[in-house]
């Protein structure tokens, strides 16, 4: 048996986050937790059928108060790029825009309604969202590092051997660029709320940086990298089987210290 804060800790340790990110967090506190229920998103009818099913917690990818979380998460993007070398000036330009697009949807964000009704029913609700898409990163990242230098489809074609990608309608792909390019460098731009869109990609690109993975672009953005960058490569995971990644690792370790886990998603992988 578990406590919410020790299901919490062990993400964070899975991680290797120091600092427990603004998108995450217990909403009602619970303990002696032997069965989970898990979901990238959780509402009000998810929390209703897991109290009458007996439940002990409720565990969300996504933050039920998300505009107001991830404005902060947002700036992990800047972050990678000056991991990466890229100037300071060029990373946090890179993101201005949209962190002032975040703030003002942050206001529009219904952020009492899940949260509530989870403490009405008194139902042990949290989230975990950046420490599963960090497990994520660096899982792709140390896949697609070991293989270096490489031809970019052969490194889709190891991504795609992932759970659960073998078990996924919707597969790792390059979307632009040429799939027989060797790449020296590929970096995994996942955790930060949401992909950079053109902007971060295209300061990654004027840097040298052959290409990035991303987990979804919208598909004005991607057009206008595609006209911009037609020699530069743009791989996608697709959000679900994305998120996943991360999220089934993190299960099976619960799973491992004895608690019991239900996925709404891909339930046999757990």
């Amino acid at each position: 048996m578990m406590t919410t804060q020790e299901i919490m800790e062990l993400a964070m340790e899975m991680s290797q986050l120091e600092v427990e990110p603004a998108d995450s967090g217990i909403y009602v506190e619970g303990k002696g937790i032997k069965n989970v229920f898990f979901g990238i998103d959780i509402g009000v009818e998810e929390l209703l059928w897991t109290k009458q099913q007996g439940f002990d917690l409720v565990i969300a990818h996504h933050p039920p108060n998300a505009a107001l979380r991830y404005e902060d998460i947002y700036k992990r993007h800047a972050t990678f790029m000056m991991q990466a070398g890229i100037p300071a000036e060029e990373a946090h330009s890179a993101i201005a825009d949209k962190l002032v697009d975040l703030h003002i949807q942050s206001k529009t964000e219904n952020f009492t309604r899940v949260v509530g009704m989870a403490k009405l029913l008194n139902m042990p609700f949290m989230n975990v969202h950046v420490p599963i898409d960090e497990i994520t990163r660096k899982t792709l990242q140390k896949t697609i590092d070991d293989m270096l230098p490489a031809i970019v489809s052969d490194i889709v074609h190891e991504i795609n051997q992932i759970d659960p990608f073998p078990h996924s309608p919707v597969k790792v792909e390059t979307i632009m660029g040429d799939p027989k390019q060797k790449v020296d460098r590929l970096p995994v731009l996942i955790g930060a709320f949401t992909n950079g869109g053109y902007k971060v990609a295209k300061v990654w690109f004027d840097h040298g940086f052959p290409g990035v993975v991303y987990m979804h672009i919208a598909p004005q953005e991607f057009q206008k990298l595609k006209a911009d960058f037609p020699d530069r490569v743009l791989v996608l995971t697709g959000h679900m089987p994305g998120d996943y990644v991360g999220a089934l690792i993190f299960l099976r370790e619960l799973k491992k210290k004895g608690i019991n886990v239900v996925s709404v998603g891909f339930p046999e992988l757990v």
